[in-house]
């Protein structure tokens, strides 16, 4: 095969392609889109906006604190940086699902708040469409609703969108001695 034949051919292939190809949307037709970070807690699926989420860790060694709440898991040394490391299923009173092996912490900070927040699995980034947003509570989870803001729809599984930062901020979250000893 020559040099001009083989040019010919992909020509012929360049052509084809543009006359089989599906068109661009338009502008108009694009819709927004929503992203942000995926985890499970209890069974149930929550995202929390993209930025909210500083690191995802798998469970690092802890050092346990005396006298405070189940919760309250211990402390761990992240890069230098002491961080306590919260249970969220204990904190929010819901029961774990997932073996041990697919537990990930949360790092959240807020301003000089900073926390590692258990949970059952990281989904990774997860997109929606912004018109799929529903606002509804966590219904059947109580003490999730503060913290949920509303759902996205996506093929028919519901992720609760939920403000982490909120959880650093609540009166609960900072009374962790145990009174019961």
């Amino acid at each position: 095969m020559t040099a001009s034949q083989a040019l010919s051919i992909l020509t012929e292939i360049k052509t084809a392609t543009f006359r089989h190809a599906a068109p661009l949307p338009s502008r108009e037709s694009t819709h927004s889109e929503w992203q942000g970070i995926g985890y499970q807690v209890g069974g149930v699926r929550l995202v929390s906006r993209m930025g909210e989420i500083d690191e995802i860790l798998n469970l690092p060694k802890l050092a346990p604190l005396p006298v405070v709440k189940s919760w309250v898991l211990g402390v761990t040394n992240v890069r230098g940086r002491l961080m306590p490391v919260i249970d969220l299923h204990d904190y929010l009173g819901m029961t774990k699902t997932l073996p041990k092996s697919l537990w990930r912490v949360l790092v959240v900070s807020d301003d000089d708040l900073v926390a590692g927040l258990l949970v059952e699995q990281s989904l990774g980034i997860q997109h929606f469409l912004e018109d799929s947003f529903e606002e509804t509570t966590a219904e059947g989870i109580e003490r999730l609703k503060p913290y949920v803001r509303g759902a996205f729809r996506h093929g028919g599984r519901l992720f609760y969108e939920t403000n982490l930062k909120s959880i650093l901020r609540d009166e609960k979250f900072f009374n962790v001695a145990d009174q019961s000893n």
